[in-house]
């Protein structure tokens, strides 16, 4: 069975992370053993990130993984590739029922320990079954001989610590390779055997990690500071915050003992149950935003851009769109926006009306429509306009009724084809008109009732937002959260969609 190379856009010299931070396998990867603390409350991905480490480590470091609270139904729906690796490698114990395997009875399996060159230091993990065998740590009681997938029981003797055991022998083997040990929960392990967890963290650190050099990811039930993070080489903290009405999911890398730290914080989504990070600080250069190659419903009218149709199946004609802009976003993505909603509508010989939100380069505007026609296209321009440019309309930037006035407007347009489109800049509005509610009204509704296309980009700082945004039936919001581009919208509300880009193609990916 085949399966995606997970890791496979992650570059060191990239800030694009792919599917998990390279600074974490970085980390794994570097000399000597490490161990990772992967930390966070209820269902924020710890399960799926244990896995797509030992996925995207496969062929560098056997491993083992031990899960104490994950079904094998549940692991293997989830990721088909496992099951064919514990098929092929017996390196996994899932399930609550301490399923025994006679490991070192079996010498096909494993070579007699006297015939291992190599050995594991077992001090530690000795010390801590004496103190079992002598009573002074608690045992739960034994549930008992497991059966096996194929009918058959195996019942170990001797064991106290039976699936620790197992990773010691499992690292041995393996020795002089560097051997990847996941315990999934080291909680759970914990009160399954009736010790504290420290124990069993410590006794791992000591002989696995220190003196073995194995890699140990120690999965914990909870994102909360503990006296157990001194134990780990590593921590990383999976977190579900609100941002807005919505969640939003981040990994956190508090500690990677002696690797550097690009970002310290990730945005991820569980999208197709695998963590993929959010790419941070695009370069929007060389990417193009796609046109609309499907018929919208009717009614609505196209972004120009296929992806924000997807979305909200286009722009609802008669009515006010608002396109709110955080702080932070990168210029080149409004402006690449602009061009592709602007210039779809001249391309279609629509009559488009546009206050820019920004000073617009005119010498440099026909090359940014991409070869569009500028028949149908009207800037209308506050500032001082040389007369030369028979696109731009100058504006008295006194009275915005009188600016706007439908018939002065209605003649620019009529060479145009409908329905029309306002593109319109509400701080630029109001940095030159001051206070333009309710005068900007007139002319949205005059718009709706032509059966326009009216869109209006606003900022936190607009005075007019809050009133504009009752009024509209759109409403999204475009914002910079850690370097990372977001979409949310308010007006339906949906969930957070990211800014993907892969192959130079931009997609709105969901926050799930």
């Amino acid at each position: 069975m085949s399966h995606p190379d997970i890791f496979a856009r992650c570059d060191v010299s990239s800030t694009t992370a792919g599917a998990l931070p390279r600074e974490i396998i970085d980390f794994l990867l570097s000399p000597g053993g490490h161990s990772l603390l992967i930390k966070g409350d209820a269902g924020t991905g710890k399960t799926t990130m244990a896995l797509q480490t030992i996925e995207a480590l496969s062929d560098r470091q056997p491993e083992y993984y031990l899960s104490s609270r994950v079904s094998d139904v549940a692991l293997y729906h989830q990721f088909p590739w496992l099951k064919e690796r514990v098929e092929k490698n017996q390196l996994m114990r899932a399930g609550m029922a301490f399923l025994r395997r006679s490991w070192n009875s079996d010498g096909s399996k494993r070579k007699d320990l006297d015939e291992v060159e190599l050995h594991v230091d077992r001090r530690e993990l000795n010390r801590l079954e004496g103190q079992i065998e002598a009573g002074e740590l608690g045992m739960e009681d034994d549930e008992g001989p497991a059966m096996n997938p194929d009918g058959s029981v195996t019942v170990e003797v001797g064991s106290m610590l039976p699936e620790l055991e197992m990773a010691y022998d499992i690292a041995e083997s393996n020795l002089p390779k560097k051997t990847l040990v996941v315990l999934d929960s080291v909680e759970a392990l914990a009160e399954n055997y009736g010790i504290p967890a420290y124990r069993i963290m410590s006794a791992l650190q000591k002989d696995l990690v220190e003196k073995a050099g194995t890699n140990v990811v120690f999965v914990m039930e909870t994102a909360e500071r503990s006296h157990l993070d001194y134990l780990g080489d590593g921590i990383v903290v999976l977190r579900n915050s609100v941002h807005g009405s919505n969640r939003v999911r981040t990994i956190d890398i508090e500690k990677l003992r002696g690797s550097s730290i690009r970002n310290w914080r990730y945005l991820f989504t569980l999208e197709g149950g695998r963590v993929t990070v959010v790419d941070r600080d695009l370069d929007l250069r060389d990417v193009q935003f796609a046109r609309n190659e499907h018929e919208l419903p009717a009614g609505r009218g196209s972004f120009g851009w296929s992806e924000l149709d997807l979305l909200f199946g286009g722009a609802p004609l008669g009515s006010l769109t608002v396109v709110e802009i955080g702080a932070g976003l990168p210029m080149e993505l409004l402006e690449r926006l602009e061009t592709a909603l602007v210039g779809e509508h001249l391309r279609q010989g629509r009559g488009v009306l546009w206050y820019p939100q920004r000073t617009l380069d005119f010498g440099s505007l026909q090359d940014r429509m991409h070869g569009a026609p500028l028949e149908t296209l009207h800037v209308l321009d506050a500032s001082e306009a040389d007369g030369t440019r028979p696109f731009v309309k100058k504006m008295e930037g006194a009275d915005l009724a009188n600016d706007l006035r439908w018939d002065s407007l209605k003649y620019l347009l009529k060479d145009s084809k409908e329905p029309y489109l306002s593109v319109l800049g509400l701080d630029a509005l109001e940095s030159v008109y001051g206070k333009v509610i309710p005068k900007l009204m007139q002319h949205v509704d005059l718009m709706r009732r032509g059966g326009h296309m009216v869109i209006l980009e606003a900022t936190d700082g607009s005075a007019g937002l809050e009133t504009l945004s009752h009024q509209a039936r759109l409403h999204f919001r475009l914002e910079n959260l850690n370097g990372s581009v977001l979409l949310r919208g308010i007006k339906p509300t949906t969930i957070c969609h990211c800014l993907d880009v892969t192959d130079g193609v931009p997609r709105w990916k969901p926050m799930l």
